[in-house]
């Protein structure tokens, strides 16, 4: 040993030390980790398998009340809500099912035996729902009460035999995991009480081996703190092995400490690199959609924009002729309602973001909705080389389902614009057929086509096809996002095929809700009644010169006699004077009190006198707050007069008979 140099008898000690700790760490290891896949075995096969039964338990329970509600529907509403839910726990179940399937450790035909069980239920369930569809409420009863209960009770058995299965892997891996549990216990305490008296008596022979090195190292410690000026205090009443252990351990420790914080800066150095490669690619992204956006929006606001204001300078001339004059009025009117669109869409898109765009489901003539698509585009079609055609499923009395009509409207008038602006020449085929209780609607064109790149991003805001520069792309680029968000709010799916230069299919499904005709609603016609109502006195809260001019010359026109406040202060101060007030037209936005505080302070005066809200605002939550504070209905800027004639009708009405 003394013919060894220091540094070899250090590495010779350190070697055994490590050896021994290497052992050690080794046998730990293999022993943590068959602990480890027991307990990974425990999570993969019992506990998943076992939850995930229980989940497919629950969700039976669920369809099958469920499917009783469908049974005791009353309306179309409730069917709807109740075939939503099963629909939802159907997902659900099937979820589960996948995941029992992957993760059981019996015979997967157990687990494929139970799912086709189940797949049949779903078959008696989809009959019940048509059967009550169509009407057949007894049939569909004794169907839910008779096969559809012997079904359910069958595929609780089915699930408590995957349950006795995980049930009895989980008692053996337990048993497993104890066994493993108490071996560890052993090898490890045979392991240290055979490394610790090892370990002692090496560092005792290393020790006293390098005992004189270590006190001449110190001697000159010493020299160097008195030469350094610091107390040799600090290590006078300190063994060699100490300050020896201690010098070590911190140099170490220093080096480990630098290692890891050079290891940790140049692991934040590289996220923060690739954070700021993405960031700036998506920034330029951003960037480039921003500005092509606010360019497309300025010369979409500005084309409308410049035909009514130069119509407008036109019409200001006496010695226009009448056929202009006409033409001049019909261009400023299809450039508002050009400029409306434009705004309608950026606040549809806002209201999806927002989670208030909500679905109105009425009675609707899936046919008639075609055939007045068709005559609108038919009539607007400027390019005599493309056609329109439509091809549908059912025949006209047999085409009533329930449906948002206003927003089913909306989707294929977006899609076939789309069409329209993309397709020179040839046929654009707007059609619809049902497959899997699923209405497939699909707008074709024989168009430019788009690349199979675009496809991902084509239901992407702000994005519009750029395979061909020479079509003037007009429109906001929104209509094909605004198209998915209201299908996926119907529970549908939305997509496209299409090949470059061979034109495109976009295609979406909605949930078939079939009603009857009984149930549509047909508008009245209120003009001649609101002429009974002549001579009632309206107070008009508004505070734009040019609004309050149009809806005075609107209620002019059926002889009522109109007051006046430009604020809502002013609509208070009237209402206290006991002015004889028959309803209040309340704009919302105004000058000193809005028309939501002027509400409540009427209201504190008046509870009985009706008061209608008319504002330019458009979200879900400004009609709530118009009804809290205290209003009886909701007008939304800009004001039709035919809706403005049924308001003021509606509530002049109620007024008369109360």
């Amino acid at each position: 040993m003394k013919s060894l140099k220091f540094q070899t008898r250090l590495i010779i000690g350190f070697s055994i030390i490590l050896f021994f700790s290497f052992t050690i760490g080794i046998t730990s290891f293999v022993l943590v980790k068959n602990i480890g896949n027991s307990t990974e075995a425990i999570y993969k096969h019992p506990f998943t398998v076992s939850n995930s039964v229980k989940d497919i338990n629950i969700g039976i329970n669920a369809i099958h009340r469920s499917m009783k509600d469908v049974v005791l529907a009353n309306n179309t509403e409730q069917l709807h809500q109740s075939i939503n839910l099963v629909n939802q726990y159907d997902k659900e179940i099937k979820n589960a099912f996948s995941l029992v399937s992957e993760r059981f450790l019996g015979d997967k035909k157990i687990v494929n035996d139970t799912y086709k069980t189940y797949t049949k239920w779903k078959k008696i369930r989809n009959e019940v729902i048509y059967l009550k569809s169509n009407g057949n409420d007894i049939e569909a009863a004794n169907i839910t009460r008779d096969k559809g209960a012997v079904h359910v009770n069958l595929l609780f058995q089915k699930t408590k035999i995957l349950t006795d299965f995980a049930q009895s892997k989980a008692d053996e891996f337990r048993l497993e995991s104890l066994k493993n549990s108490k071996n560890s216990r052993f090898i490890l305490l045979l392991i240290i009480s055979i490394i610790l008296p090892l370990s002692t008596i090496s560092a005792f022979i290393i020790s006293k081996s390098i005992s004189q090195p270590i006190h001449e190292f110190i001697q000159d410690l010493r020299m160097l703190y008195q030469k350094e000026g610091i107390s040799e205090n600090n290590i006078h009443d300190k063994s060699e092995q100490e300050i020896l252990t201690e010098t070590i351990f911190e140099l170490k420790q220093a080096y480990g400490e630098l290692k890891d914080f050079n290891t940790e800066l140049d692991n934040k150095i590289d996220i923060r690199t690739r954070e700021l490669k993405v960031a700036k690619e998506k920034a330029e992204e951003s960037e480039q959609l921003k500005s092509a956006f606010l360019a497309n929006m300025s010369h979409e606001i500005r084309t409308p924009l410049n035909s009514i204001l130069g119509f407008s300078e036109f019409l200001k001339k006496e010695d226009i002729p009448k056929l202009k004059k006409d033409l001049y009025l019909n261009l400023i009117q299809s450039g508002g309602q050009r400029l409306l669109t434009i705004i309608s869409d950026i606040v549809d898109i806002s209201k999806i973001d927002a989670g208030q765009f909500n679905l109105c489901y009425e009675t609707c003539q899936l046919n008639k909705l075609i055939d007045d698509l068709f005559n609108q585009f038919s009539i607007t079609n400027t390019n005599n080389r493309v056609s329109f055609s439509t091809n549908k499923f059912f025949s006209d009395e047999n085409s009533y389902i329930s449906t948002d009509t206003t927003r089913l409207s909306q989707v294929l008038s977006n899609l076939i614009e789309n069409a329209q602006k993309f397709t020179r020449k040839g046929e654009i085929e707007l059609r619809y057929e049902l497959t899997n209780n699923q209405l497939l609607f699909q707008v074709k064109d024989t168009g430019i086509g788009i690349k199979e790149e675009y496809h991902e991003h084509i239901f992407a805001r702000f994005r519009q096809n750029e395979h061909d520069k020479s079509i003037v792309q007009s429109g906001t680029g929104l209509g094909l996002s605004i198209a998915k968000g209201i299908v996926d709010l119907f529970g549908g799916e939305i997509g496209v095929e299409s090949e470059i230069n061979h034109g495109a299919t976009f295609f979406f499904s909605i949930p078939y809700l079939p009603t009857t005709a009984s149930s549509l609603k047909e508008p009245e016609e209120n003009n001649d009644l609101l002429l009974q109502r002549a001579g009632k006195t309206i107070l008009v809260a508004e505070d734009e010169p040019s609004n309050f001019i149009y809806i005075n010359d609107l209620l002019n026109r059926y002889n009522f006699n109109v007051l006046h406040a430009k604020n809502g202060q002013e609509a208070v101060d009237i209402i206290n004077k006991k002015t004889n007030v028959d309803l209040i037209l309340m704009d919302i936005k105004m000058p000193v009190m809005n028309g939501l505080i002027a509400t409540q302070e009427i209201r504190k005066i008046n509870k009985t006198i009706p008061v209608i809200a008319q504002t330019a605002y458009a979200m879900a939550d400004d009609k709530r707050r118009a009804m809290e504070a205290g209003c009886n209905d909701y007008l939304s800027k800009p004001i039709s007069s035919k809706m403005f004639s049924q308001i003021i009708h509606k509530h002049l009405t109620e007024t008369y008979h109360n």
